[in-house]
């Protein structure tokens, strides 16, 4: 049971985990390298917040909304549902993420952010795997619920 869900979150951890200990092994705290010139760049960030630095310097409050998160998510959509494959690697993927930047918060105090964007004169926010497996994994349920309420005709547009 949840065979595919178990092997694709720790899949996800370690690789995010592995990255985050070469960037902090080998880089000093906002050093740069410059991988694309004027567009992408390796930057040791040590983010206090959640996304864009919000609720920065909260690290108790960051901690157990992502563990209150995992629980929900476990108890509410994964343990006692038949899940499809595809679903199990979503939940897979968003659990993933979920715990990759849970334990930077609890080994370090901080989540360790490194893939860095210049996109059009715009610097984006600094970020890692375990983001965009929160991103993706939360884009991909939405699009499977809502492909499935339109094809079960509960779409009310």
């Amino acid at each position: 049971m949840l065979k595919i869900f178990t092997i694709i979150t720790l899949l996800f951890v370690v690789i995010d985990q592995a990255v985050k200990l070469i960037v902090k092994i080998n880089m000093n705290v906002f050093e740069s390298i410059e991988i694309i010139k004027n567009f992408f760049y390796i930057t040791y960030v040590q983010n206090e917040g959640a996304a864009w630095g919000i609720l920065s310097g909260n690290r108790l409050i960051l901690i157990l909304s992502s563990i209150f998160t995992l629980i929900l998510i476990y108890f509410c959509f994964i343990k006692g549902n038949t899940l499809s494959k595809v679903e199990e690697i979503i939940y897979g993927i968003l659990f993933a993420g979920i715990l990759g930047n849970l334990f930077d918060r609890v080994l370090y105090g901080y989540v360790i952010d490194y893939l860095d964007f210049n996109i059009f004169n715009y610097n984006f926010p600094v970020f890692n795997i375990a983001d965009i497996c929160i991103v993706i994994g939360m884009f991909l349920l939405v699009f499977i619920n809502y492909k499935g309420s339109v094809k079960n005709g509960k779409n009310n547009s």
